[in-house]
């Protein structure tokens, strides 16, 4: 299951689910993925920051100013180590209940940023991942998904929050019994 929470650029996303995450640990699921926590300098953003949701750091990952070879993001370059790191985050998170990832964008329709690593997660069929995706892009992300299940959270709808945790928490439900069903045989 995908479930995708979505809005327009700084339309409060990662506010949001930084929200969700904290209220889906408090219910004891085990969350593994990252956030991207935007960095001001004198009131202009100058990049994002990974924070680890396992981990619970914080790295630089995206910054305005980038050197040769970086990887580009329209205005923005990934940091390498940091990108790499990303991709380990997701690439690691078998063991956890939900995979969050904040967030698949542009780059990742064109097959590079974090869809390698993405790509090898999200299709699994027992894996459930949250991913921010802005709406800009969102058509062209679920086209890319569709033979996964896919829930849509728009991050202003009224009540989203509660909607979106009962939806994970009715989803991990059914990932646990088909695994049982699954240990019986």
């Amino acid at each position: 299951m995908i479930f995708i929470l979505t809005g327009s650029i700084y339309s409060g996303k990662t506010t949001f689910l930084k929200k969700v995450v904290n209220e889906l640990k408090r219910q004891n699921l085990k969350i593994d993925g990252f956030l991207s926590d935007a960095v001001l300098k004198n009131q202009e953003r100058i990049g994002y920051d990974l924070f680890d949701l396992s981990e619970e750091r914080s790295i630089p990952f995206i910054r305005k100013k980038g050197e040769k070879g970086w990887e580009k993001i329209g205005s923005f370059f990934f940091i390498p180590q940091s990108l790499a790191h990303a991709k380990n985050i997701i690439l690691r998170s078998n063991e956890a209940d939900i995979l969050v990832v904040d967030e698949v964008g542009p780059q990742e329709l064109t097959g590079k940023g974090l869809w390698p690593a993405l790509k090898q997660v999200i299709f699994s069929p027992q894996k459930a991942c949250l991913l921010v995706v802005r709406r800009n892009i969102l058509k062209d992300f679920v086209e890319i998904v569709k033979e996964k299940e896919v829930k849509i959270f728009g991050v202003k709808k009224k009540g989203i929050f509660s909607q979106i945790i009962e939806e994970i928490k009715r989803n991990m439900k059914s990932i646990q019994k088909s695994s049982k069903v699954y240990e019986n045989k």
